[in-house]
């Protein structure tokens, strides 16, 4: 017959430690949370200038400074537009360039963006093209009159030049394959329309505005020297050591999000945008304004600050990304997520 079991006894305020390391275990959690929280609002909030110089042959003298504006999506946040127009006013730019997706397809106010625009045109010599979201936008139209009544040069597949110090210099700027789709047209590819726009032959630099980076083969191969797109909210989220996380039309860890990107003569700034859309939380991945110089290309031709065309390869040819499979995805899915 086995003997009877002991149990030793409890020990005097084991329940207790045990019930305070729970109470500082969930303290620490909440602080952490609440840190994370507090830093996640700040980096939704703050405004960040990156400066970019591209050398490019022909650009008048003393440089061609641009304030590259991407993606607003009628970003309010309290003084956020008027932050944005006085960092671009002190910059003293030659030209501003509004790239797309000045507002969200649900911005149902457009009094904020207007005065934006009216301000900046006061600046210096604006233009704008339409992303997605001005594609599908209710308010679309009356978007476009107002830019018109503020001063700013709207390019739909147009071209036009004009003249700083001495330099004549082309811009011109595709519409967003979405415009095309929403008003039941078969959008063009970009090389078709800049087919039509000869850049090749057009005088002095050409700036083209372009909402999508991932044409970028298809903008090099027709004779832009730079080009300004933005569209990939810098990927939305950027990991440590990863990088951007997704982009529209890209998919994952996507290349073309930020910074200058070369293919043959032509380098593209991407902007990482200064405003959200569906997903409204930038992770690690501030608003940015981009200031861009044009400078002269040195004798070596050295590019000082720019990524190699390998940072394309990681997404291939443009067409296979953005090509036949994309009237599909803006059919079906429309593009109202980024």
């Amino acid at each position: 017959m086995s003997a009877p079991l002991s149990v030793a006894p409890r020990r005097a305020g084991t329940g207790r430690a045990r019930g305070q390391r729970l109470v500082v275990g969930a303290l620490v959690a909440a602080l952490v949370l609440l840190l994370g929280a507090g830093w996640l609002l700040w980096d939704n909030r703050r405004l960040v200038v990156t400066e970019q110089a591209v050398e490019v042959a022909a650009t008048p003298e003393g440089g061609l400074r641009i304030a590259h504006v991407s993606d607003l999506h009628a970003a309010g946040h309290g003084d956020f537009q008027d932050r944005l127009a006085a960092e671009i006013e002190q910059r003293d730019v030659d030209l501003v360039a509004l790239t797309g997706d000045l507002i969200d397809m649900r911005t149902t106010d457009l009094g904020s963006v207007l005065d934006l625009a009216e301000h900046l045109s006061a600046v210096a010599p604006t233009f704008f093209v339409l992303g997605n979201h001005e594609g599908d936008s209710a308010l679309r139209e009356e978007l476009l009159a107002g830019l018109e009544d503020a001063g700013v040069r709207i390019l739909r597949d147009e071209v036009t030049s004009l003249e700083i110090r001495g330099t004549e210099v082309t811009v011109a700027g595709l519409e967003d394959r979405r415009v095309a789709v929403v008003d039941g047209r078969t959008p063009a590819q970009p090389a078709a329309v800049l087919d039509r726009l000869a850049l090749e032959s057009a005088p002095g630099p050409t700036v083209l505005l372009a909402h999508r980076p991932e044409f970028l083969a298809q903008y090099a191969d027709h004779g832009a020297d730079v080009v300004l797109s933005g569209h990939a909210h810098g990927g939305q989220v950027r990991l440590p050591l990863i990088g951007p996380l997704f982009a529209p039309h890209q998919g994952w860890l996507p290349a073309l999000t930020e910074g200058v990107h070369r293919q043959g003569d032509t380098a593209m700034v991407i902007s990482r945008g200064l405003g959200n859309s569906v997903v409204g939380v930038r992770v690690n991945n501030p608003r940015e304004l981009v200031v861009v110089d044009l400078v002269q290309e040195s004798p070596q031709g050295s590019r000082r600050g720019e990524k190699p065309c390998s940072a394309l390869d990681a997404v291939g040819d443009a067409e296979a990304v953005g090509g036949a499979g994309l009237e599909r995805d803006e059919a079906v899915l429309g593009d109202g997520g980024l």
